[in-house]
């Protein structure tokens, strides 16, 4: 389960181009800008042999299927009644003990080897004390904890989902936010510059205008890792 969920930690952002075709309105060239070819090809956005081993798995068809998100005008949102119960998962993990139990759930490890740790801009879950995977901050945490909650009791098929292909759908709904699910606050999308201690590069980013808490971003520098 580690293995997959770490590559969701690196696809977050680029699901929300798999699901809307592109990450801030009016600028669907970003797409051409940041990904690569191999990535791209994730999308159909380019030609490319499958990885071998692969197993096929269609996230926006699971999602479409069970009513988890809808068509929008030009963009795809979370279905109201998903996102409301999404949102209640979410105030039940406002202790490191909830979080602890959820993740564990969601890990298939005892509560008692998962802890997390902050600082340097991210939010790291930790199972028996080595880092498990890096999120944006902890809300971008908690939101994939209770999307994992509420597709659990939304449809029996998400216990059969494969593991990497979880982290893709988790990713994806998390993508698919139009509010924070920590203070309810207005999700504002944007390009800004991050600098690192070798270079600068430019981001898209997915922040609550409220309580400025990072959901996603995606760049040069995203990328980069993520290959």
């Amino acid at each position: 389960m580690s293995v997959p969920l770490g590559a969701a930690v690196a696809t977050v952002s680029l699901a929300a181009i798999y699901l809307r075709g592109y990450l801030v309105p009016g600028t669907p060239e970003l797409t051409k800008r940041y990904l690569p070819e191999r990535v791209l090809a994730w999308f159909g956005k380019a030609d490319a042999p499958a990885t071998p081993g692969e197993t096929a798995f269609d996230t926006v068809g699971f999602l479409d299927r069970y009513g988890v998100v809808v068509d929008v005008g030009d963009d795809v949102a979370l279905a109201p009644a998903f996102a409301r119960r999404l949102d209640d998962a979410a105030l039940g993990l406002d202790t490191d003990a909830a979080m602890r139990a959820a993740s564990a759930d969601l890990l298939g490890v005892d509560p008692d080897r998962v802890s997390f740790a902050s600082g340097g801009g991210s939010w790291r879950v930790l199972v028996d004390g080595s880092v498990f995977g890096r999120w944006e901050s902890k809300v971008a945490f908690v939101a994939d904890l209770a999307a994992h909650r509420t597709l659990s009791t939304w449809t029996d098929e998400w216990a059969s989902v494969p593991g990497a292909a979880r982290g893709r759908t988790l990713s994806a709904i998390r993508a698919c936010l139009n509010s924070c699910p920590a203070c309810a606050g207005t999700i504002r999308l944007g390009t800004e510059t991050v600098s690192s201690c070798c270079r600068e590069y430019e981001v898209v980013a997915a922040t609550c205008a409220d309580c400025d808490a990072r959901l996603f971003e995606t760049g040069a520098g995203a990328v980069a890792a993520a290959e």
